[in-house]
């Protein structure tokens, strides 16, 4: 197998790697923000009915929710093959 050949490989193998790693995330943050939310609600139902407050965290974590989707499932890709060839760029240079 050539070296270029095995640079493509790596590349492909990164990218993947780095997208289920993103969608992970993702699930993570979103298991963690329907928890504390729903807990932020309960709380707000059971000691302050007359004041709603629990859609002020919702909608700004909500908003960062949204950015993370936006990068796991939509943006990492460009992401990363910039990065890649950002590396290429620097080991050309790096071989002079």
């Amino acid at each position: 197998m050539s070296q270029e050949s095995l640079l493509e490989e790596f590349k492909r193998a990164y990218i993947e790697f780095k997208k289920i790693e993103a969608k992970r995330g993702f699930i993570a943050h979103l298991i963690i923000y329907t928890l504390i939310n729903t807990m932020l609600i309960i709380i707000n139902m059971l000691y302050t009915p007359k004041v709603i407050w629990f859609f002020y965290p919702l909608i700004g974590w909500g908003i960062g929710l949204t950015m993370n989707y936006l990068h796991a499932f939509h943006w990492i890709e460009h992401d990363l093959i910039s990065e890649l060839a950002k590396v290429e760029q620097y080991m050309k240079i790096k071989k002079r």
